[in-house]
């Protein structure tokens, strides 16, 4: 693989890292509701153990991100473009430039 590809590969993880935090931020929400109910004791452990496994994975996530970032760092670079060079053999005299040419496009006239 490229670093282009690794590099790729730790944005697509980032982006699921993020849109499992957000999960998270979520279902903390939710927890910090039911914590404070007494009758919902129960629903809260739960939601707190939901929240516990989407924790880990935001850090799985972001493990795997550092993992292709290093991979990143040690794969070989792209090698730049060769440079294409043009030679001109001869210069051309600005005044001899192509002459134009006389065409003009014909309208088609509406029937009337």
């Amino acid at each position: 693989m490229t670093q282009k590809d690794f590099l790729q590969s730790a944005a697509d993880e980032a982006r699921k890292a993020a849109r499992s935090a957000r999960e998270f931020a979520g279902i903390l929400d939710e927890y910090a509701k039911f914590i404070v109910q007494p009758n919902s004791r129960q629903r809260a452990d739960d939601v707190y153990q939901s929240a516990m496994n989407k924790l880990k994975i935001v850090n799985d996530g972001l493990g795997v991100c550092q993992k292709w970032g290093n991979e990143a760092r040690n794969a070989p670079a792209p090698e730049p473009a060769k440079a294409v060079k043009t030679e001109i053999s001869q210069k051309q005299d600005p005044a001899a430039k192509t002459p134009l040419s006389s065409y003009r496009p014909v309208h088609k006239r509406r029937p009337r």
